[in-house]
């Protein structure tokens, strides 16, 4: 997996349909990381893109059409890769109520526009944790 400092090939598309990308959000495209700000990747949201990558197989732009066209396979596909983070984080987070705070933080961002809003925090929450325990 290499890591680029460059928007990715599909980034217009992105803010084409809606959504509404930090200046800070990193993408997975193929084996490749596109990190436009140059930011420093903590190893949670390095496992957090691997599982886009996998999700992905060898048909990358297959993949990221129906991640933009259907915000149902969306919220499916990023469930599962904050699930990932969130138990990498647990790994070495053994206190429940920070694990309960950062829960609650992912689930924020999952109901923000970056993802087009398309869920509420709560069910981001429930749908993160349900996952989590199933991986």
């Amino acid at each position: 997996m290499k890591i680029k400092n460059e928007l990715p090939p599909i980034y217009n598309q992105i803010v084409e349909a809606g959504m509404k990308p930090s200046p800070n959000a990193i993408y997975a495209y193929g084996n490749d990381i596109y990190n436009p700000s140059g930011q420093t990747i903590s190893p949670d949201l390095i496992a957090h893109e691997e599982t886009h990558c996998r999700q992905q197989g060898t048909e990358p732009d297959a993949w990221w059409s129906r991640y933009i066209d259907d915000q149902y396979f969306r919220i499916k596909q990023e469930v599962e890769a904050y699930a990932v983070q969130f138990k990498f984080l647990c790994k070495t987070i053994k206190d429940r109520n920070r694990q309960d705070k950062i829960l609650r933080e992912i689930s924020t961002i999952l109901a923000s526009p970056t993802y087009g809003s398309v869920i509420g925090s709560q069910s981001a929450y429930t749908m993160i944790k349900n996952k989590a325990k199933s991986i």
